[in-house]
């Protein structure tokens, strides 16, 4: 079994109208004169594949450290121990990371938590966890693909025809996930899908809104794919403190969006560049493990 771990980082604007009042909302709290801009203009939807044989090695480094640095016993399993790429960042730059001051009330106790833990950690011991990060990502060598969804784009062209920009996102990482199950394994692998279990796809109704929404999609595309053949059809959901490798999918993601916000002070896209899939004709992460929306 191949495992393909989802995250996401930015909002997804649902529908045409929802993007409308993003628009209302910027321009109520525009500081400045100018014309208003959504405040998510873009969506980014990762996925980092692993053998299964490797998912133990991962287990392993988040043991070690969360009891070497964050203090745990050993077997906690704590949201507070989550290694969330959005607060190692701005702890590395001396920031106060955002979901500390916006966590909801049903999230308010385990963001307490984790900043009692976090913000004890000096700036030595924080670099030292960011490399640590990178080693385990050289280790494990996995493949990645990421689907950046240039929201403003997409719905100032298509408006209300958009597609969903989560299930848009994801048809296009299933195609790829199938096209490297098939090349490297043929028909004796699958690739079961896990996301966070706060993901957009959440009920009975959104899953078959997704079907239809990637029925579609797969009908226009060059090359249309068999997604049941190679791909476990219903993705498993799970919490990400739990399915550990979803907190290094979280990395990707948020390093992304901020490359693609131009954002990105430790240079932390070039440390992912090398895992990014390929294309087989041009050898480049370009419309591969890169892949633009809109």
């Amino acid at each position: 079994m191949h495992c393909v771990y989802i995250d996401e980082s930015g909002s997804v604007y649902a529908n045409y109208a929802n993007f409308r009042a993003g628009y209302a909302r910027a321009r109520a709290q525009a500081q400045a004169s100018g014309p208003p801009y959504p405040r998510y203009p873009f969506f980014i939807l990762a996925a980092m594949g692993l053998p299964e044989s490797h998912i133990s090695v991962v287990d392993e480094w988040f043991d070690r450290v969360k009891i070497g640095f964050l203090g745990a016993s050993p077997g906690a399993t704590g949201r507070e121990y989550e290694i969330k790429g959005s607060v190692l960042y701005a702890l590395r730059r001396g920031k106060v990371p955002a979901e500390w001051s916006s966590a909801t009330d049903k999230k308010r106790a385990g963001v307490q938590a984790q900043r009692a833990i976090w913000q004890h950690l000096s700036e030595h011991s924080l670099q030292q966890l960011e490399d640590s990060v990178f080693d385990l990502l050289r280790r494990l060598s996995p493949t990645v693909w990421v689907v950046v969804v240039k929201q403003a784009h997409a719905y100032d062209k298509y408006k209300s025809k958009t597609w969903h920009p989560f299930y848009w996102a994801l048809t296009y990482l299933q195609q790829r996930v199938v096209h490297h199950v098939q090349v490297r394994h043929g028909g004796y692998e699958r690739a079961m899908f896990v996301m966070d279990e706060n993901s957009t796809l959440s009920t009975a109704s959104h899953f078959d809104s997704f079907l239809t929404t990637r029925a579609a999609i797969n009908a226009t595309t060059s090359w249309p794919v068999d997604f049941s053949r190679y791909i476990v059809d219903i993705p498993f959901r799970g919490s990400s403190h739990l399915h550990q490798a979803i907190q290094l999918v979280d990395f990707v993601a948020h390093t992304v969006y901020r490359h693609v916000r131009k954002d990105d002070p430790l240079d932390w896209f070039t440390r992912i560049e090398p895992f990014l899939a390929q294309h087989w004709k041009s050898g480049s992460y370009s419309n591969a493990g890169l892949a633009f929306i809109g």
